[in-house]
């Protein structure tokens, strides 16, 4: 079981890089060849490959799969690699080439021992954990989309109507993608923070302080996208201010990877 897990954490990320230049032909135009049938059944094989990952983690491991800095982003990216849409497989070549990107950070600095949590996981841990791999992955997904219409909005102004604006979703859409998500994002992360300081409270965790970098970017995450999700009722906040905002808090999330490059600094390395 444990080989089949390497062998899976070896082949994801090249099966979404596959996945991610298969959604990005369609920028080719007319030249690019017809693989709808190939790209969605590559997708959905990666998937269930991810899934299974998962799985047979949960398996070894005797509790919820993701229980390390590293199993996180993995888990994130098995989330945020379901939304692209196959209408609009210019979008899925976007997301999916992150996915792949950081599929592989996952997959080459993760550990190849699988040691069970001390105690396991208990239920608030299980849904602090969950839904801060769901805000994480809906996160990233707002900062996409906000990139993907400051891309359009900027080839609309400058009357460049190529295969970037034939296979990519209106503006209406994207800003409403991006608000969408960052209103997901808002609320899982609502979820996730609250029960991961209600825990450090009550089992009075050494080394937890709000001060703590990890723990201050994320509620300034929170904050963040929360005026992203509302910003349509935010007088002078537009569409286009809320995909500049979106996208600077996408590079703030990838930023906090650093979290995990170097444990050392992160709080929950030392529970």
């Amino acid at each position: 079981m444990r080989t089949a897990i390497q062998a899976l954490t070896v082949l994801l990320p090249s099966a979404y890089l596959l996945a991610a230049i298969l959604h990005g032909m369609a920028f080719g135009g007319d030249r690019a060849p017809q693989v709808d049938g190939p790209r969605r059944v590559v997708l959905r094989v990666t998937l269930v490959a991810h899934l299974v990952c998962f799985v047979l983690r949960a398996l070894v491991l005797g509790h919820f799969p993701v229980s390390d800095v590293w199993s996180t982003p993995s888990a994130a990216r098995e989330e945020g690699s379901t939304a692209p849409d196959v209408s609009y497989a210019g979008t899925g070549g976007v997301v999916l080439g992150l996915v792949s990107l950081l599929q592989l950070i996952a997959s080459a600095f993760g550990p190849t021992e699988f040691a069970p949590r001390a105690g396991g996981m208990g239920t608030y841990q299980v849904l602090h954990v969950a839904t801060s791999v769901l805000a994480a992955a809906a996160l990233v997904l707002s900062g996409v989309h906000g990139i993907l219409y400051l891309l359009l909005f900027r080839q609309m102004r400058a009357r460049r109507f190529g295969p970037l604006f034939a296979h990519l979703p209106d503006l209406d859409v994207l800003a409403r993608l991006t608000r969408s998500s960052a209103l997901s994002g808002f609320l899982f992360l609502t979820v996730g923070v609250n029960v991961g300081i209600a825990m450090a409270h009550a089992e009075k965790s050494v080394g937890f302080r709000y001060a703590q970098p990890e723990v201050l970017l994320s509620i300034v995450l929170w904050i963040h996208f929360g005026v992203i999700a509302f910003s349509r009722h935010i007088r002078g906040f537009s569409a286009r201010r809320a995909s500049f905002a979106a996208a600077g808090g996408l590079v703030a999330l990838l930023l906090s990877l650093v979290f995990i490059v170097f444990p050392g600094m992160s709080f929950h390395s030392r529970l």
